[in-house]
């Protein structure tokens, strides 16, 4: 039944209806806040991570195996909605058309806090002319495709809603950690959430680094067919961030030439990034048809 339950989530989410009541993370954060007062469990950054997400996940899996009984389509509607709590926040193709437009009218600054939006914790974009700025965006755009809905399609498919929910729990868990350490004075607690930052980072990319392989090789499939697969292996396991190596993957899936220009012509002007951005969109939108045509396949089958 996940299978059914993919298809349908990521239909919702095509047609952009508002998931804001699905996403609403203020229990989670209240749960955190109510981890980071335990001593015992703060000591270890492990333990608090384990601890933090461990217990909702268990919950939901327990939850699902004892309405196992109850009517299928009910089921299907708990198992839809928290695949939908678990996509990625924000609607990424508003998102997306904002930077477009942005890039397009040739305001830089706000096609800057545009790209700022597409991440997680809403990092700041560091680029001193337009080849930089259209990387870091290319970076951001395909990273958060990955992040919102590859990511969890991977997991809900290897360890059901539970999985998909793991994801975006670990996600939200470091977003917590970014937000306290901004938040913070340098001390003692700076240095303990620097620890806790690292332990989140780490075991946020140990569980993007399965979907990352799985998409940078449809990538070469769906994009200059064969582009990049000569060393897809060697990025896989290059230990980079999942941003890093899936831009790589994008350029070759673009074409080489790509990284500098867009059609084959320089990159002078904010117009040709936003051909850029809208480039990716098609290419991941193709990624995201190739997963479906596995899916509906597995479903036949």
């Amino acid at each position: 039944m996940i299978l059914v339950t993919i298809v349908l989530a990521l239909v919702v989410a095509y047609f952009r209806a508002p998931l804001t009541g699905f996403q609403n993370d203020r229990w989670f954060f209240t749960w955190l806040q109510r981890v980071s007062g335990w001593a015992l469990v703060t000591k270890l950054p492990a333990g608090q991570l384990l601890l933090s997400l461990a217990l909702p996940v268990v919950g939901l899996y327990l939850l699902r195996d004892l309405l196992e009984g109850i009517p299928v389509l009910l089921l299907l509607v708990l198992e839809l909605w928290v695949l939908l709590y678990s996509f990625g926040r924000g609607d990424l193709q508003a998102e997306l058309n904002t930077l477009q437009g942005d890039l397009q009218r040739g305001d830089s600054q706000a096609a800057f806090h545009a790209g700022e939006i597409l991440s997680t914790d809403k990092r700041k974009i560091v680029a001193f002319d337009l080849p930089a700025l259209a990387q870091a965006l290319r970076q951001r755009v395909s990273y958060a495709y990955l992040e919102r809905y590859l990511a969890v399609v991977f997991w809900s498919l290897l360890g059901g809603v539970a999985g998909a929910l793991l994801y975006r729990l670990s996600v939200l868990y470091r977003v917590s950690l970014v937000q306290q350490l901004a938040q913070s004075d340098a001390g003692e607690s700076s240095f303990d959430g620097y620890l806790q930052l690292r332990t989140a980072s780490r075991w946020l990319a140990l569980l993007e680094w399965l979907p990352l392989g799985l998409a940078s090789f449809t990538l070469a499939f769906v994009g200059q067919f064969g582009a990049g697969l000569s060393c897809w292996l060697t990025r896989w396991f290059s230990g980079r961030p999942s941003a890093e190596v899936l831009q790589d993957c994008v350029d070759d899936a673009l074409g080489t030439d790509k990284i500098v220009s867009v059609g084959g012509l320089e990159i002078t002007s904010a117009e040709n990034i936003a051909a850029d951005c809208g480039e990716i969109r098609q290419l991941f939108k193709r990624v995201l048809i190739f997963w479906l045509c596995l899916l509906a396949l597995g479903l036949v089958l």
